[in-house]
């Protein structure tokens, strides 16, 4: 009986993938102009789509989301299918300052609105910023909490091991064991 324990345990370590990713949430959610998007309209085609949680007022979000705008007109330029996309967690009081906010930074990536925080709840997402790479079947293989400077080369790294086919960790434990608190 324990043998066939074992053997069963290392047939399950043998063919079980090595991160279990878990599927995105889908939604649909209004631009910046109005326009409505779901996750599969920011799928279409890509190979990878890093979605960003952003908030107007915080300071990290807006350090980050500059070095998205440098990743997103690289990943353009060189058709490597990659979608970049910030979820805006503003609500009623700061909403009025997201449009300004990229517009006058002349951001070029989609900007959604999540404005009732539900497409934040159905990812997990308690503070910002959170970033997270999903796959073409809908798998979230990679998230990110915070951010410190410099951590947007770790960001680069895993989008580029997954363009080039390796193996990436599904979660960046280290920064998860950081989680901020929630923002206002």
């Amino acid at each position: 009986m324990r043998f066939m324990i074992l053997a069963i345990s290392l047939a399950m370590l043998l063919f079980a993938s090595p991160a279990l990713a878990e599927e995105a949430a889908d939604f649909k959610l209004e631009d910046l102009n109005g326009d409505e998007y779901t996750l599969d309209d920011l799928l279409d085609g890509q190979k990878l789509l890093v979605i960003d949680f952003w908030q107007v007022g915080c300071k990290p979000c807006n350090e980050l989301v500059a070095h998205l705008q440098e990743f997103y007109d690289e990943y353009q330029k060189d058709e490597a299918g990659v979608e970049i996309v910030i979820i805006s967690r503003d609500t009623t009081l700061t909403l009025p300052q997201v449009a300004p906010f990229f517009n006058s930074h002349e951001y070029t990536f989609k900007v959604l609105l999540d404005t009732e925080l539900d497409v934040s709840g159905d990812y997990g997402v308690k503070a910002s910023p959170v970033t997270f790479l999903i796959d073409k079947d809908k798998q979230i293989i990679w998230r990110h909490f915070n951010y410190k400077s410099g951590q947007e080369e770790e960001i680069r790294a895993m989008i580029d091991a997954y363009l080039a086919g390796e193996e990436i960790p599904e979660e960046d434990s280290e920064a998860a064991e950081e989680e901020p608190a929630e923002e206002e």
